[in-house]
């Protein structure tokens, strides 16, 4: 039996094996990693063109503590949460090979120069690693848009790292689809920080017991007050329709008849 909530397949297993389970998706086009969290599924019935991203992936994780929980609840038993951090962990472990290519796009210079240097320190060759800062608002140029993912199908990318923030990444993979080639994506956000050396991650104790959203307000307030305080309650909303109508549709406009949640895990 699958792991299901709010109409989506989630793949079950460690990040090695969520991996391992993209990568043998359909090659003919980027096979998406997304990992949900509590702010990705009120995303998701608000906005159609996230919810075709998370459609189309390739594998989902549970993000969120409170996704795992609520999955427990549901009696899905081998629920586990399988973050972004352990997704990219795992990705930039891989072994390095002579036909390895990594593409990595996020929000600034100071992250891209980080994290290129970290990937180089590991093993990798400099023409084997490429970045990209795209300018605000990329993701409605089409014309910049079209130059990136040329960009990175001509790298030869097998590995490409989206960090700059959901519901852009995923929305801008899924729209240039096979533009891009065919490799593994990952859509990690701020993790990508972490893995570059320039942010801390919460202590574990915090991470196990669902904590580790405060450490994040604690270091960010101006930016995820809202997300925390106020836009979270729409979460509660949600799991309300969970439970009651014995399905997991997220309620919302974007959820056409025709449009089917795939089930390609």
């Amino acid at each position: 039996m699958g792991l299901k909530l709010f109409g989506l397949d989630f793949t079950k297993g460690s990040a090695r094996e969520v991996l391992a389970a993209a990568a043998a998706a359909d090659h003919g086009r980027p096979r998406l990693v997304v990992t949900a969290n509590m702010d990705h599924i009120i995303s998701l019935s608000e906005n159609a063109a996230f919810r075709r991203a998370y459609d189309g992936a390739a594998a989902r994780t549970l993000d969120g503590m409170p996704l795992v929980w609520l999955a427990l609840l549901r009696g899905q038993r081998d629920a586990r949460r399988v973050t972004g951090h352990d997704i990219l962990a795992e990705a930039l472990g891989e072994p390095w090979t002579p036909q390895r290519r990594v593409f990595v796009v996020c929000a600034s210079e100071r992250v891209a120069d980080a994290a290129r240097a970290r990937i180089l320190r590991d093993g990798g060759t400099p023409d084997a690693v490429a970045v990209a800062v795209p300018p605000t608002g990329f993701e409605r140029d089409a014309v910049y848009g079209a130059d990136l993912a040329q960009r990175v199908k001509a790298h030869g990318t097998t590995l490409l790292v989206m960090a700059v923030g959901a519901p852009r990444s995923e929305i801008w993979v899924d729209q240039h689809g096979t533009a891009l080639g065919a490799p593994l994506v990952v859509a990690v956000g701020d993790a990508l920080s972490v893995a570059a050396g320039l942010q801390t991650r919460a202590p574990v104790f915090m991470q196990r017991n669902g904590l580790e959203w405060l450490y994040r307000f604690a270091h960010d307030p101006r930016r995820l007050f809202h997300r925390y305080f106020v836009r979270s309650w729409r979460f509660l909303a949600l799991i309300g329709t969970e439970f009651s109508d014995g399905r997991s549709d997220p309620p919302g406009p974007m959820r056409p008849k025709a449009d089917r949640v795939s089930s390609n895990l």
